[in-house]
């Protein structure tokens, strides 16, 4: 299970530290407590991101002129062709098994510590073991969520052994939060997140675990998950509270906004949580943003229009119009210097109104300012391969450098307050969510005005004096809206294929470029070529044979 690690350590070295050698300290206990969570922050990027977000009706990655065909992988991703040999899925159940290992194998390291010889509790030592357990239970969660039954281990003693069933996974998991959750320490009220495992973040994870049973096991938990989420809401299992602004979440002090539960720590110059700046945004985008570091112009946000302008007609998708005008995060991303800043785009003309500087085309538009547009199609050709906007495709390999909008959830600060980058800590996850998740458990159980009122408490910080000029009511909530919200509230952090699941959505819908499939498999991914020929015990889900 440990034989696949981000570090290349030396045999010999490896081999003659023990645990009775290595803990001599409180530092030492620590450093391996704090082993497992740099991998589970590993895990919040890339190839889960293109998972859970490229194959949606969320974003894509379109082919950008000679750009971002990369084999076919997005489109492939796109249009649910994928693959038990592509790179991010292997990565996947790989990067699951790996942290299922390291944090099982902490656990047994520190269960032979004897804490108090270092000045900590045996309390103590209960609740890094908890800590751990919880881990243990997050990357089975996401397997689960991912591939369907996982093989389930219990000591790194084990090898080789087959795949339980998605029932079995299941209560396992559910096993492991139940036990670990009194034994976590609760959020003290002032105290800044860090990116341990506090009770409210390992009760959110039993939460999903039941509000997705549905999906993993085919039978509806709604009524236990909204249990929970009731005692997070109220404080039972530590204090939180929605912030105040849309941009609280995500500010470059986030890790002290009252919302965050549970997140991934990023600090300027030391542990850099960044991956997302260069997917993003165009290749001069750092002239708009008046600082100093390209992008490689890959992701956005899928059109709402057609190449004349005309909006799409399909329910699901069309993220940015489903913003309204007033909405304050509807508006072009500037920095205003002092960690202030406005909008959650890229959008219209790349021209800083403070700097007056523009970013510039570097292909189509080269030389240009560029105009960031909610379509997808080769305007650049109008007049040579097509005689006007009418005739232009709108499809995954029809992109221009300008196409889609951009996503700047995560703030980037101009060059002058350079030492601040990367400042804003990942949400994992937010108070917000435990409302949502709450209100969508009532609505499921006939109470449309109490989900109702849950959604317009987190929406009415989106707009100008909190009047909210589209609320959620009882006459207008459906489905469709309910998958909106979700949408629009949680845009581009990394769970809208989970969410169109459990609606049986994500192959029954038509979105952008996109028809539904109709193919009930592809609601879990291959188990990869490569873990399949390296096990005579592995056996690939039903549909991909």
């Amino acid at each position: 299970m440990t034989s696949t690690s981000c570090t290349d350590l030396d045999e010999k070295w490896y081999s003659e530290v023990t645990p009775e050698t290595y803990f001599t300290s409180k530092e030492s206990i620590n450093s391996v407590l704090v082993r497992s969570f740099t991998h589970w922050r590993w895990y919040q990027t890339l190839d889960r991101y293109r998972l859970q977000e490229l194959t949606t009706d969320e974003m894509a990655t379109t082919q950008k002129g000679p750009h971002f065909e990369s084999g076919g992988i997005y489109k492939r991703l796109h249009y649910h062709t994928w693959t038990p040999d592509e790179t991010s899925i292997s990565e996947t159940w790989r990067g699951t098994g790996m942290g299922i290992a390291l944090a099982m194998e902490s656990k047994e390291d520190l269960a032979n510590v004897d804490y108090e010889r270092f000045g900590y509790t045996n309390e103590i030592k209960q609740a890094h073991q908890m800590q751990l357990q919880t881990l243990i239970a997050y990357f089975y969660l996401k397997g689960l969520d991912f591939f369907g039954g996982m093989p389930i281990f219990f000591s790194t003693e084990e090898s080789n052994i087959p795949r339980s069933t998605a029932e079995e996974t299941f209560r396992h998991i559910e096993k492991l939060l139940l036990d670990a959750i009194p034994a976590l320490p609760l959020k003290i009220a002032g105290f800044p997140e860090d990116g341990l495992v506090r009770r409210a973040a390992a009760a959110t994870l039993l939460a999903q675990l039941y509000f997705n049973a549905e999906a993993y096991i085919g039978k509806p938990m709604f009524e236990e998950c909204a249990v929970i989420c009731q005692d997070i809401i109220d404080g039972k299992y530590g204090s939180y509270r929605l912030d105040e602004n849309w941009y609280g979440p995500f500010h470059f002090l986030n890790d002290k906004s009252p919302e965050i539960i549970w997140s991934a720590v990023s600090q300027n110059a030391k542990y850099e949580f960044n991956w997302f700046w260069d997917r993003f945004y165009p290749y001069e985008a750092y002239k708009y943003f008046n600082i100093e570091t390209g992008a490689s112009n890959g992701k956005h946000l899928q059109p709402s229009l057609k190449p004349n302008g005309q909006l799409y007609e399909f329910k699901l998708g069309k993220p940015f119009s489903k913003f309204h005008s007033s909405d304050l995060r509807k508006k072009p991303y500037v920095y205003r210097g002092s960690m202030n800043y406005e909008g959650m785009f890229l959008m219209g003309a790349l021209t800083n109104p403070i700097t007056g500087i523009s970013a510039l085309g570097v292909e189509e538009y080269k030389g240009q300012v560029l105009n960031m547009v909610d379509q997808v199609a080769q305007f650049k050709k109008v007049g040579q391969e097509y005689s006007s906007v009418e005739d232009l495709p709108s499809t995954m390999s029809t992109g221009e450098e300008n196409s889609g909008i951009r996503l700047v959830k995560m703030p980037q600060p101009n060059i002058a307050d350079k030492s601040i980058r990367y400042n804003s800590d990942y949400p994992v996850i937010r108070l917000a969510e435990i409302y949502y998740m709450l209100a969508e458990c009532k609505f499921r159980n006939s109470d449309k005005e109490g989900a109702a009122q849950l959604f317009n408490q987190v929406r009415a910080r989106n707009f100008p004096n909190r009047v909210d000029p589209n609320p959620v009511t009882v006459e207008n909530i459906d489905k469709y809206r309910i998958l909106d919200e979700w949408m629009i509230e949680f845009l581009g952090e990394g769970r809208r294929r989970t969410d169109l699941i459990r609606w049986d959505a994500f192959t029954t819908e038509e979105w952008w470029d996109h028809k539904p499939t109709l193919k009930e498999h592809l609601k879990r991914f291959p188990i990869p070529t490569s873990a399949i020929s390296g096990s005579n015990i592995l056996k690939q889900n039903p549909g991909y044979n």
